[in-house]
């Protein structure tokens, strides 16, 4: 064992002047090493060399590096000064960064950046005020979008109080809840009365009113999908024209609105490549934000690999910088400096995504997501779907052929009143029924849908 045991040591010594100071930890683990009379003073320097190298890191403003060296000098075990010293510079840093998101309007990513902090083991009061914070904020962003102004109100005068001094945005959003929430009350009453009187086109003009300030509202939803129901197939709201205004195409639109009772709206692109930017009537994107972004601002490329997000301003994926990146299920889009879309690909075996905008923003039409459909498009129970229908049996899939749209159900379905068993066939507006579905398709652009 002595044998071994100097040759680890002095394949550690190595590895310690040539910087490989995991290899170095590793090799004096080894039980040949452990209790070795040099091991100890070499575990002090392997320490003291992490804890240099992340506060080079830190210097370098790489502090997800940084965080990576302290936790590897914590675990060789070393009592050292400096390890104490760089924790403490990066929880100063960490909660610096809270208190920014915070400041800028960001109770999200204020979250997430509080749970890396508690999964790197910081502690103590002025975290734990802001986590409370932080979380009050987006519960009332949560208790707004589901018309509970008041309760969103009562929720950020708590946080109004966790955090010390005047916050503009706090305050700005303070304000507007306060503006919608007069709004709110007597748009809901138009809709309650328009509904009693069976006003089906009224209902979906005041619905969709009511879902803009109030995006989750189990009534208005409920409300718009029984006026869908009623004056099939037109059955979006009334939304401003841009036609003499807008920049003409060089190709057809590839997109369509896809309606599904009781459950919601879609916007469905066809298209390899799709362009995000901000809602103007001067300029085209496929996915029209009313956000503070780009008119162009980004495009998202379908290819053999997957998607490709091209950035033409700031762009960030999870919450780090990037100009053109592979996307990953899950990845969170942030475009400016606040508005968040969620990308995923829920259906294994399908290349189609789905978008969801995460921070509040909307469309010009009120959807509850984008598709990006390549091959098909999966609607029903189970997770691994485009769209969530918890109540139906069996799922329905949506596939391309050189028809144009084709649908697939192990049932019989009736496709514009027509019956169809196990397959059909859409034509650009058809309404596809069953004794368990409904749903409609409309092409954008068309009637009163326009993006």
């Amino acid at each position: 064992m002595v044998g071994f045991a100097w040759l680890a040591l002095r394949q550690a010594h190595e590895a310690l002047k040539c910087g490989r100071f995991e290899e170095a930890h590793r090799l004096l683990c080894q039980p040949a090493a452990c209790g070795h009379r040099r091991s100890w003073e070499m575990l002090m320097h392997v320490a003291q060399g992490f804890v240099e190298r992340g506060e080079k890191h830190l210097r370098q403003d790489d502090a997800g590096a940084a965080w990576n060296d302290l936790v590897s000098a914590e675990q060789v075990g070393v009592n050292d000064g400096g390890v104490d010293r760089l924790r403490q510079a990066l929880t100063r840093l960490g909660l610096a960064e809270v208190r920014s998101l915070l400041q800028a309007g960001e109770p999200i990513r204020a979250a997430e950046s509080i749970t890396q902090l508690r999964n790197r083991s910081v502690g103590g009061a002025e975290l734990q005020l802001l986590e409370e914070a932080a979380k009050n904020w987006v519960l009332a962003r949560e208790q707004a979008a589901r018309g509970d102004f008041a309760q969103a109100l009562q929720t950020m005068g708590r946080v109004r109080k966790l955090i010390p001094g005047r916050i503009d945005s706090l305050e700005q959003f303070i304000t507007a809840l306060e503006q919608r929430h007069q709004s709110f009350s007597s748009l809901l009453v138009q809709l309650h009365e328009a509904a009693d009187q069976r006003d089906w086109r009224q209902v979906v003009h005041l619905s969709e009113q009511v879902l803009s300030m109030a995006p989750q509202h189990f009534e208005a939803r409920k409300a718009r999908a029984r006026a869908w129901r009623a004056i099939e197939p037109q059955t979006i709201a009334d939304v401003p024209r841009h036609e003499e205004t807008a920049a003409p195409r060089e190709q057809p639109d590839q997109r369509f609105l896809l309606w599904v009772d009781g459950v919601g709206g879609f916007l469905v692109c066809l298209g390899n490549r799709v362009t995000l930017g901000q809602a103007t009537p001067d300029a085209y994107v496929d996915i029209p934000l009313f956000a503070d972004v780009s008119r162009v601002h980004a495009a998202l490329n379908r290819d053999t690999e997957g998607y490709v997000l091209e950035g033409t301003r700031a762009v960030q994926i999870n919450n780090q910088p990037a100009d053109r990146a592979l996307l990953q299920s899950g990845d969170r889009i942030t475009l400016g400096g606040s508005c968040q879309i969620q990308f995923r690909q829920p259906v294994p075996v399908s290349a189609s995504a789905r978008l969801d905008i995460v921070s509040g923003h909307r469309l010009p039409l009120t959807v509850d997501g984008v598709i990006l459909m390549a091959d098909t498009l999966v609607l029903g129970p189970g997770l691994q779907v485009h769209v969530a229908m918890p109540d139906l049996g069996q799922p329905i899939v949506l596939y391309r052929q050189k028809e144009g749209l084709g649908v697939r159900y192990a049932g019989e379905f009736y496709v514009d009143g027509q019956l169809c068993r196990e397959r059909g066939t859409l034509r650009p507006n058809s309404t596809v029924t069953s004794e368990d579905f409904a749903f409609a398709i409309e092409p954008v652009g068309t009637g009163t849908g326009r993006l």
